[in-house]
């Protein structure tokens, strides 16, 4: 093989690389959660594609002491624009009431030492999601996930 033939392969492989990766960045997303008009801290919150067939991923944020998650667009995030269910958790240590640190949550779940405060009709996945929003090309950072225990 010829020196060009090499580099017009090499070239090729670049560009189909990139063409397959350059589907552009995720949109942004950030918004508050509250469950009955209070601010829901150090809640998980998945966004869940509706039609799973649709291939436009999906992420889990976390909100802050006052409620508030964001995640700005990424290229290394796969999620796309497209309608998502919303679920949300908040994991709580069964004796203390207390979040525990983010790498310390799955296993203390799985120790059965936390309780979800959520109502379970937010983050029950064998329904049809209570919480859906659509999420649009760019900026999507006024989301506003309003709970309720009753």
């Amino acid at each position: 093989m010829t020196s060009f033939a090499i580099r017009f392969s090499l070239l090729s492989v670049v560009l189909l690389v990139l063409g397959g990766c350059s589907g552009g960045s995720s949109p942004s997303i950030g918004g508050v959660v509250t469950l009955d008009g209070v601010p829901l801290p150090d809640a998980e919150v998945e966004f869940t594609a509706l039609d799973r067939t649709a291939n436009i991923g999906g992420t889990i944020v976390r909100t802050d002491s006052q409620g508030k998650f964001s995640q700005p667009a990424s290229s290394r995030v796969g999620i796309k624009p497209g309608k998502f269910g919303v679920f949300v958790s908040q994991w709580v240590d069964k004796k203390t009431g207390k979040a525990p640190p983010a790498e310390e949550m799955e296993m203390q779940k799985a120790g059965n030492v936390l309780v979800n405060k959520v109502p379970f009709k937010y983050n029950n996945r064998e329904e049809v999601p209570n919480l859906v929003v659509e999420l649009k090309p760019g900026a999507n950072n006024d989301l506003k996930l309003e709970l309720r225990s009753k």
